[in-house]
């Protein structure tokens, strides 16, 4: 959990309704499936601990998919490849892979860009973390 605040924290039924908060996005679906009042919920959503142990496990869960995303790009590049060299597949189909891929390299660059930038701007009002 982010700085001090461990599992031990919470009560069983708030971690339940943690997991049920990322499980289903909905405070009244969350309250229900982990047994609670939406009231009780929505007074833990109030206390550090318990928005902490929320934020750190959306924090978990963002790093699982960015992880899954990270394979499922390998596929889909090859896939865009194999789209944008298959001489038998409809011209339009091959455009749009094509795009796609141009799409993504800019936006990629433009990312790349705005993190150097950033990087300066912190070194330069002593910000600098040791990356």
């Amino acid at each position: 959990m982010t700085g001090n605040v461990t599992p031990r924290d919470l009560t069983p039924r708030q971690r339940r309704a943690v997991v049920a908060l990322l499980t289903t996005g909905d405070v009244t679906a969350a309250a229900k499936e982990a047994g609670v009042s939406r009231e009780s919920l929505y007074r833990w959503m109030k206390q550090p601990a318990f928005l902490a142990a929320v934020r750190e496990a959306e924090a978990s869960a963002l790093d699982e998919l960015s992880r899954m995303l990270v394979r499922l790009g390998r596929t889909a590049a090859g896939t865009l490849a194999k789209a944008m060299g298959d001489p038998k597949a409809p011209y339009p189909t091959r455009v749009r892979a094509a795009d796609a891929v141009l799409g993504r390299l800019l936006q990629l660059r433009e990312l790349a860009t705005l993190e150097a930038r950033v990087t300066e701007l912190e070194r330069s009002v002593g910000l600098d973390d040791g990356r």
